[in-house]
């Protein structure tokens, strides 16, 4: 009888998997994101771009930096010894998953690699994309699968099924099947982020997004706890994996479920009371902002203009009364909303070419109460974001794309003829 192995740091250590397709498909992700968001740079600070003012804050720091670190995380789940150990110790397995999905996932979806993947792209690549992700079937079908209680309940669906003796232990024995898991987990969980941080809600929606990540947090910590207080084994293809290495198969089990149930519990909690702090924050500056707007006369000039725009439904009168709140010419306007790419990541009505899901649509625009959900909407404004969206709110999507003032005003008169 042969004696149990004994687990040793500098043995583990050089247990890296180098499989070609999991590589690949990293090296093509960072790739992507360095060339959309150097794209994103040059344009700014391009010299031929009249206005370069705080040309390399239309890429915030933090965004490179949030998806390197969940790249990274998606490396150490992939490829370092954790994906090697986790064959042999359930809770490595665990301590894996959980990585993936509330470490990788929402670092990933905070980098927004939507837009500079877009942007990695020719031109043309762009316009049939952005054709394509309007066309009935695939529009609706976003719309459908990233709203907070379908992506929660896909998200849970994936999570307890997988968990499941006869499909967890189908994921040991076949590289398929594993890898399935893996992507489920990590597109359910990258799904469920990206629903809640810059889903179709916004920063408003932000106290609804708490009880999602509450409830989340609340059924997989039950499932950790089950898992934990078990009393017999759950996955028996582990009991012949730690006994060779001289571990116990209901401890290492029991290690499993606390993983699952107490760190990752903390950090979903961490998560949600981040998403609380900046719910609160963007209502108080909303509050902020109208009451603001009350004080100050300067508005008042625009706001009889915009009123009768909202008021007169010929489109004559519309795009004169535009011209007139604006100092812009609505027909150069839709012109300049081509050349900048605007339609690349806004659904403009309108405007030929891509029709982009990245931005929100910008349909019905001389009605709204807010531009970019923040700031009251009247032409001074508008004409001021446009040509620094960054300067006005640093958790902009939006990059400074140099909009000369002329164009902005062009712009603005395009936009405030959508009624």
């Amino acid at each position: 009888m042969h004696a149990p192995h004994e687990l040793t740091t500098s043995e583990v250590m050089r247990w890296w998997s180098w499989e070609p397709i999991t590589i690949a498909l990293l090296a093509i992700s960072a790739i992507l994101y360095a060339i959309g968001t150097a794209r994103l740079r040059w344009r700014t600070g391009n010299p031929a771009c009249p206005d370069r003012r705080d040309r390399l804050s239309s890429t915030r720091f933090w965004q490179p930096l949030a998806f390197a670190a969940g790249w990274l995380a998606l490396v150490i789940a992939l490829i370092s010894p954790l994906d090697a150990l986790g064959a042999i110790l359930f809770s490595a397995h665990m301590a894996q998953h959980e990585m993936l999905m509330i470490v990788a996932a929402p670092l990933l979806v905070l980098g927004r690699p939507l837009i500079a993947f877009l942007w990695a792209l020719p031109a043309n690549w762009r316009t049939r994309i952005g054709r394509w992700t309007q066309s009935p079937p695939v529009a609706h079908s976003w719309h459908f699968m990233t709203g907070p209680l379908v992506v929660t309940i896909l998200h849970a669906i994936a999570l307890w099924i997988w968990h499941l003796p006869s499909w967890y232990q189908a994921t040991l024995r076949s590289e398929f099947i594993h890898a399935l898991q893996h992507t489920s987990f990590l597109f359910t969980a990258a799904l469920f982020w990206w629903a809640l941080i810059h889903g179709r809600y916004g920063r408003m929606g932000y106290g609804v997004a708490v009880i999602y990540v509450f409830v989340t947090a609340a059924h997989s910590g039950a499932l950790g706890a089950l898992i934990a207080f078990s009393p017999q084994v759950l996955y028996p293809i582990y009991q012949s994996t730690t006994a060779q290495w001289g571990l116990d198969a209901i401890e290492d089990q029991q290690l499993a479920g606390i993983i699952m149930w107490i760190p990752a519990g903390v950090l979903m909690t961490i998560l949600g009371v981040a998403l609380f702090a900046a719910w609160l924050g963007e209502a108080e500056r909303r509050v902020k902002l109208t009451q603001s707007e009350m004080l100050k006369k300067r508005p008042a000039k625009a706001g009889p203009t915009l009123m009768l725009l909202l008021l007169l439904g010929c489109n004559r009168e519309q795009k004169q009364l535009a011209m007139m709140s604006t100092g812009g010419d609505p027909n150069r306007g839709k012109d300049a909303i081509e050349r900048y790419g605007c339609n690349a990541c806004h659904n403009i009505p309108g405007v030929p070419g891509p029709k982009g899901m990245v931005g929100p649509p910008l349909d019905h625009m001389a009605a709204r109460a807010y531009i970019g959900g923040k700031f009251p909407n009247n032409p001074q404004m508008m004409i001021q974001w446009l040509q620094n969206p960054p300067a006005f709110d640093s958790q902009s999507a939006m990059p400074n794309l140099g909009v000369t003032e002329a164009d902005s005003r062009d712009i603005t008169a395009y936009l405030y003829t959508l009624k």
